[in-house]
């Protein structure tokens, strides 16, 4: 008798409104699920017991919120197999809450298959408990992309990797706990796909690796985490709604949403397996599911919000600053642009491609951050990633509303090169450090520790063309809202601003010579990688532009004589108005 009284009870309760379209910004259904066609039903709770109302509950497609009592009802579809399907609730928790922890991973869902139907063929008593935070208008989010561990030896490219993926994946917990440690405040963590590659088996070591930094971490799917089985057999032909099954079995839902602060985070699957390609031979959209869940989610948020977007693939802009080119294609992307306008601001970050780029204008609300790998180049693992962006993340602070970020090199390099002490090891020469007998990188033109005051990279007249009399300096994470750089010549109290290189490839050479140094090198070496990189066409010398990284992040300045050769200080201010500077010596 209890059990009919609870459900004519929550049916009541869902007949109430949520909340009013200003409340929430939109949708004919402002995101509420029908009282009749409700199969899950449960309660959220903080730790306390007490109930919490208006915590946004989802099955990844319809969205709902819980009542004053913390009630919420979905409709699922339970009648397919919940296990092999892996059907699942999750709780959007609030700001001000944080769900459970497990090996270092917030556990916000449940899986149904856990859950019996009662005789009416409905689940009910899928409950959250949620624990009160603190300070929840500080904290701080380490985001990183790619970190992309494989076996030693897996590719043909390499015969063995440079340095084992796995062994920097171990520098980068090691990098990230000691940096936490040093946090007064909560510090969580964003994995921004391509968490492994082909790899499952490494997706517990994974967990592991960053349970030990302390840290609260967030994961996203990537093309790569897209396989058949334990294996990671990628094979032609495997259904889109198959391919992240693995990864979820050890990972959890790949479309879901929490909230930190002002910030509503939203993480979604935007990997569409393309048709007769491997199921990680992907393009960039959003499946009809997958959109319907963004707009039931979205619905329940306030415009004042500001979103953080994350996906494994840039979603809006590519490389070089033309629109995303599988709008046509793939369905929901120009449409997702147009949902987040009503919003104060939306961040969008992705990794995917290897690349640090960033796109900003000053009259759009929607800005997108792409990260470099943060475990270096593909296939090398070397210290820096491609666009000479050294191995590294993103620190994002968060204070009372107030944000900012900056790139964090990666401190620590222990694993030992696979070729060491062959012709398979580059000279390095244009790396700014040197590592010591315990893997610590130690500047060389300062002596002290590689830390985030290094945000850029110079590189002296001649390096790019002989007798070239042009200072270039690679900006890491620049974008429009930065201040220009500028050069002071020794001996000179004005600074001069330098010119971004913006157009073209070859001779205007928008790529940063230490990834040529590497890139070069072992394609010279290994001739998978030659045609990987240059095609069969590559003679061994020069850099031919189908290689040119196309760089967005390039300045230059043309030293007007042999007069000023000497020395140079470059100075740059971010878009938070810190100052990095930057001498250089030739």
């Amino acid at each position: 008798m209890k059990r009919y009284l609870s459900a004519i009870l929550l049916s009541v309760l869902l007949l109430l409104p949520a909340c009013g379209p200003e409340e929430n910004g939109g949708g004919e259904e402002n995101g509420k699920t029908p009282a009749k066609e409700w199969t899950v039903s449960g309660t959220v709770k903080g730790n306390d017991g007490n109930p919490i109302a208006d915590v946004v509950v989802s099955d990844g497609i319809s969205c709902t919120r819980t009542d004053a009592q913390g009630n919420y009802a979905l409709a699922v579809d339970l009648s397919v197999d919940l296990a092999a399907t892996l059907k699942y609730v999750f709780v959007s928790t609030p700001s001000g809450w944080a769900a459970p922890k497990e090996e270092g991973h917030a556990i916000f869902w449940k899986w149904l298959k856990d859950y019996s139907k009662n005789s009416e063929g409905k689940i009910t008593g899928v409950d959250f408990t949620l624990t009160k935070i603190a300070n929840p208008e500080r904290f701080t989010i380490f985001i990183f992309g790619d970190p992309q561990p494989r076996k030693s030896g897996y590719t043909v490219y390499t015969n063995g990797s440079a340095f084992r993926a796995v062994d920097v994946c171990t520098d980068m917990y090691k990098d990230m706990k000691e940096l936490a440690a040093k946090m007064t405040s909560p510090v969580y963590g964003i994995g921004l796909g391509d968490i492994v590659h082909r790899t499952p088996s490494y997706l517990p070591t994974y967990r592991s690796g960053m349970m030990g930094t302390g840290i609260t971490t967030y994961n996203i799917i990537g093309n790569h985490d897209q396989v058949a089985d334990e294996q990671g057999n990628n094979p032609v032909g495997l259904a889109e709604e198959e391919a992240s099954k693995i990864f979820e079995k050890h990972m959890g839902p790949t479309n879901y949403s929490f909230n930190l602060g002002s910030l509503h985070f939203l993480m979604l699957d935007d990997m569409v397996i393309r048709e007769g390609k491997p199921s990680d031979d992907c393009a960039t959209g959003l499946t009809d599911d997958i959109w319907e869940f963004v707009k039931n989610d979205l619905a329940l948020v306030p415009s004042s919000a500001s979103i953080m977007l994350c996906a494994h693939s840039p979603m809006f802009m590519q490389l070089d600053g033309t629109e995303q080119n599988w709008h046509k294609k793939y369905n929901h992307l120009s449409e997702l642009k147009n949902i987040l306008k009503r919003f104060e601001r939306v961040y969008a970050w992705a990794g995917h491609s290897h690349s640090t780029f960033n796109h900003y204008t000053k009259d759009s609300n929607i800005e997108e951050h792409t990260l470099c790998r943060v475990t270096g180049a593909l296939w090398t693992n070397e210290y820096l990633s491609e666009n000479g962006t050294p191995r590294g993340y993103i620190v994002f602070d968060y204070d009372g509303g107030n944000i900012s970020w900056k790139f964090k090199p990666t401190f620590w390099q222990t694993g030992a090169h696979c070729n060491a002490g062959t012709d398979k090891e580059p000279d390095y020469t244009y790396r700014d450090w040197n590592y010591d007998a315990t893997g610590r990188a130690i500047l060389k033109s300062t002596g002290q520790p590689l830390d985030d005051s290094y945000q850029m990279q110079l590189f002296k007249p001649g390096t790019y063309e002989k007798n070239d009399n042009t200072v270039y300096a690679n900006v890491f994470l620049w974008d429009e809202a930065w201040k220009t750089p500028t050069v002071q010549l020794e001996g000179s109290t004005s600074r001069s601003p330098m010119t971004r290189v913006t157009e073209g490839v070859g001779k205007l050479f928008r790529y940063s010579f230490a990834d040529r140094e590497m890139t070069e090198f072992y394609a010279s070496k290994w001739p998978g990688l030659k045609t990987e990189w240059y095609g069969e066409d590559y003679t061994g010398t020069g850099y031919p532009d189908k290689k040119m990284k196309n760089c967005a992040s390039i300045f230059k300045y043309k030293v007007n004589s042999t007069a000023d050769h000497g020395s140079a200080t470059v100075r740059v201010t971010d878009r938070f108005g810190n100052e990095y500077s930057s001498k250089l010596t030739w």
